[in-house]
């Protein structure tokens, strides 16, 4: 059996493909002078091979360039941040086509993964209210869950690695990124221990969505960490559209109202206004800050609203997707 090719090339990106893109005109905004150049993700092609060792980035490299994208290109804030996310993205696909086929070592993918998992929850928070033929939700999804049961897999091979801090980070995340999913939850359960309890936090909050009890969707959420937020944000407004069918069923009684302050928490908006504009959305009146939680008003075919949630991050982003 053949062994793997190692790379050598100990530049971001090979000089043939610098040299072939500045004759063509394909250097990126983003590799124009402060920035340097990066390798593109490539599919292989009739008559090319992505398997030679002088294109490929050894482990160390690959590492440094996720360090580079993470921590000078993702805090630009003069560029438009879907086409700084489209770049980092591409390069990072690359990142792990050039770890695949050099079939890198578990501890390398430990390194290399975690970062990139990071970057995508973000992203599906911060590209949120972008137009969908600006930011593709469903592929930055698709990517994020490639990355993150790769490394899921790890740490069920190794049993050592399962009660460590970043196993804890890593399943959890990917828990509250499905919240109610019960496949999700069958692979997390071999991960619950005493020592991982945002795993089990994780768990139970998923458990009680998939069961219709949301009462202790805000209190989990506020002791999560900012990227837990960030994944469960985007789920928001299907959550929203849930609990309020669910309380208008459940508290259905003529003149019966409800304050728009506990509700404003519960649906864990950033405003009271934002609480008046959904329930409004769905048909229920609303009277001196109060609405009426009314089974036959709410109108279940209307789509949902999309609120953005409002998350406040203490640290540098490029700190909390590197994790330095």
């Amino acid at each position: 059996m053949a062994l793997p090719v190692k790379g050598i090339c100990m530049e971001m990106c090979p000089r043939e493909e610098k040299i072939m893109r500045k004759s063509k005109k394909l250097v990126h905004q983003l590799e124009c002078a402060p920035y340097k150049m990066v390798k593109c993700f490539s599919r292989s092609a009739a008559g090319s091979s992505l398997n030679k060792p002088h294109i490929l980035r050894p482990p160390s490299v690959l590492k440094n360039t996720i360090s580079y994208l993470l921590n000078e290109i993702l805090t630009i804030t003069n560029i438009p941040f879907n086409i700084v996310y489209d770049f980092i993205d591409d390069r990072l696909n690359s990142i792990k086509q050039d770890a695949t086929i050099q079939e890198v070592s578990d501890q390398d993918w430990m390194a290399i993964l975690p970062p990139i998992i990071r970057f995508h929850a973000y992203a599906a928070y911060k590209c949120y209210e972008y137009d969908v033929n600006t930011f593709d939700p469903f592929l930055n999804m698709k990517h994020f869950h490639e990355s993150i049961f790769k490394i899921v897999k790890i740490f069920l091979q190794d049993s050592d690695r399962a009660t460590d801090k970043l196993c804890s980070e890593m399943v959890s995340l990917l828990i509250v990124t499905n919240l109610g999913d019960f496949n999700v939850l069958q692979q997390a359960l071999p991960f619950i221990t005493k020592k991982n309890t945002l795993i089990k936090m994780s768990m139970v909050l998923s458990l009680n969505i998939m069961n219709g009890n949301f009462g202790q969707l805000f209190e989990t959420y506020n002791t999560l960490p900012a990227l837990h937020q960030c994944v469960i944000s985007v789920q928001l407004p299907m959550l929203r559209k849930i609990i309020l069918k669910s309380m208008c069923a459940g508290f259905n009684c003529k003149n019966n109202y409800f304050a728009i302050s506990i509700l404003t928490k519960m649906l864990l908006h950033n405003k009271p206004q934002e609480t008046i504009k959904e329930c409004q959305h769905y048909c229920l009146t609303v009277i001196d800050n109060k609405v009426e939680l009314s089974k036959s008003s709410f109108n279940n075919e209307v789509d949902e609203l999309h609120l953005k949630k409002k998350i406040i991050f203490n640290v540098n982003v490029s700190t909390i997707v590197l994790n330095n």
